[in-house]
């Protein structure tokens, strides 16, 4: 499998999402209550970082969840994603106000620093290498603007486990996952300056129960105060960084 096919893939399925599937968990290819506990932590941890600017573009923004979501407390959002079925969808669910766009990550038709910030949530998994799409973002975001990025955690049991049969069963990846520190460190060579690790547990459908204890304060404070244990238990993570002044 090469590179260009892995990230193929993923563009025809992504596309066949937007066309064939009506809801936001479906066409970004979460189930819906795992779409709603990722909503909720985000919502929380931006809450209490309040990112300064007020134009921010929302990469791979499918059917426009968090795009609705900067616009609804001020932001001047552009929605940004290369499924033109889904952005079709975004459009018709969101206010008038909003602009959305269909471009690729890897080459945004935006002039450099237009953008005071970037979100890119759901994107990186299906990317052959986060470097060349850490760059372009950096490219459109001003001196002090900060970009928000998620990825898979690598290290998580369940994925370590996971990756291991589909290894001795001769399959291709599935998905891309990533290390924390090789995020951050890819972030760094496009310029960034890494600020936070917001870690993302999401707990198997079957134990749903344990999704609210997994949110709650005094787990975020476990997660990050023993990144050890986060890393072990925790689905995902944000990484939130920022341009340095010119």
């Amino acid at each position: 499998m090469t590179n260009s096919s892995f990230e193929q893939r993923w563009r025809q399925r992504f596309t066949q999402r937007g066309s064939q599937c009506d809801d936001d968990a479906a066409i970004a290819g979460w189930t819906p209550t795992g779409l709603a506990s990722r909503v909720r932590q985000f919502q929380s941890l931006w809450q209490q970082a309040r990112p300064e600017g007020t134009r921010w573009l929302d990469i791979g923004c499918g059917a426009g969840t968090y795009t609705r979501l900067l616009q609804a407390e001020g932001r001047s959002p552009i929605g940004l994603d290369y499924s033109a079925p889904s952005l079709h969808k975004a459009r018709q669910r969101s206010p008038a106000s909003i602009d959305w766009l269909a471009a690729d990550v890897h080459h945004l038709p935006f002039a450099d620093g237009e953008f005071d910030g970037v979100l890119c949530f759901g994107v990186m998994q299906a990317l052959a290498d986060s470097r060349p799409a850490l760059a372009e973002m950096h490219r459109v975001l001003r001196p002090g603007g900060e970009i928000w990025v998620d990825a898979l955690n690598a290290r998580t049991w369940p994925t370590v486990l996971q990756e291991r049969r589909r290894v001795r069963a001769g399959k291709a990846p599935h998905l891309r996952y990533e290390a924390t520190d090789s995020l951050q460190a890819a972030a760094r060579a496009a310029g960034l300056q890494p600020l936070a690790c917001y870690w993302l547990p999401l707990v198997p459908g079957r134990l749903h129960g344990l999704q609210g204890p997994a949110e709650s304060r005094w787990a975020r404070a476990l997660w990050q105060a023993s990144p050890w244990i986060a890393e072990r238990l925790c689905h995902s993570f944000i990484l939130r960084t920022r341009k340095g002044q010119m």
